[in-house]
């Protein structure tokens, strides 16, 4: 893990370095063969302060049970679990496997494999698409997020500060919340941003869809009936992320960004933090516990250790998240 000086890095404004590379890009701060993005924010000294946050030793799964989503979103197959039984070989014993299981099912972290610029047909850092393939060979893989995501984890709790400010916010509809309720919230919370933070963000979709009844989440199945609230995808959105230095933001919600968002819009929030400043988003994260004991010991920020699959060339992964405070 680099150490970068937080303090010389361009600011927004000032992307991109590169000549030749898109507006609102990253490539090339990092270095011409950098495949990890923002997450160089999170530092050795990172989680050693993260480590001092841990003072009652409450532990938060961030995680969806796998096949949650019954039926699962986005038309993907469920997960089949099938346990095998070694009696025939004369002892007691079991193994499991899983199978048709997608990465991307459930609570997950998008690896900077998982979308490209439709405008400029690449990959973050000006990675060719045929660059993305499986094993050692492959470029952007989420293994390379292995022992990487660990530090100082700060929530968001903008469902709830909105509903305090008069705002009623249907989850499941497809509403934004801006960088000014981010930022409102967070100083209701008394929280502030620092460089390496690891944003979670709860819009209350979650929360919201394990409540629906089962016809709401047959309809919700499909991509062109499912309505989601998430963030605003504007450009406001990312210089925030960017010159905070946030190495990497989770939300409950299916896409991070609200949905539906059209894949042909160069500014889509997708495209602005995956393709253009290598930002992991992460989205279907189980946020209400955390939430509730953070409103009630008033505090938002907490130690995070996330280990995504060690799958060499891999797309996305759950993200095996503890928040521990």
């Amino acid at each position: 893990m680099t150490d970068f000086d937080v303090s010389r890095l361009p600011s927004f404004s000032q992307l991109p370095i590169k000549p030749g590379a898109p507006e609102g890009s990253s490539w090339g701060v990092f270095g011409d063969d950098d495949q990890i993005g923002c997450l160089n924010f999170l530092t050795a000294e990172g989680i050693v302060a993260a480590a001092r946050l841990v003072r009652t030793g409450k532990a938060f799964r961030l995680d969806t049970p796998i096949n949650f989503a019954d039926p699962p979103l986005f038309e993907r197959r469920p997960a089949v679990h099938t346990i095998t039984d070694f009696k025939e070989h004369g002892f007691l014993a079991f193994d499991d496997s899983l199978d048709s299981y997608n990465t991307q099912e459930g609570s997950q972290w998008d690896g900077l494999a998982h979308i490209g610029s439709v405008r400029d047909h690449r990959f973050y850092n000006d990675t060719h698409p045929d660059d993305i393939k499986s094993g050692p060979g492959g470029r952007l893989g989420i293994h390379l997020w292995a022992n990487k995501v660990v530090g100082r984890g700060l929530l968001i709790d903008v469902f709830k500060y909105a509903a305090e400010q008069g705002r009623t916010v249907d989850p499941l509809a497809s509403e934004r919340y801006s960088v000014a309720e981010l930022q409102g919230a967070l100083a209701t919370q008394g929280a502030r941003l620092q460089p390496g933070a690891i944003l979670l963000v709860r819009t209350g979709w979650m929360q919201a869809y394990l409540n629906a009844p089962q016809d709401a989440k047959n309809t919700m199945s499909f991509m062109r009936t499912l309505k989601a609230a998430g963030l605003d995808p504007s450009r406001e959105m990312v210089e925030w992320f960017w010159d905070n230095r946030v190495a990497a933001v989770g939300t409950d919600c299916p896409a991070c960004e609200s949905w539906p968002w059209d894949p042909n819009d160069v500014g889509a929030l997708h495209y602005r933090t995956l393709t253009m400043l290598g930002l992991p988003i992460g989205e279907q994260f189980v946020l209400d516990e955390l939430a509730a004991d953070c409103a009630r010991d008033g505090v938002y920020e907490f130690m995070l250790v996330s280990a995504p699959l060690n799958l060499v060339g891999g797309i996305a992964s759950p993200p095996n998240a503890l928040a521990i405070k």
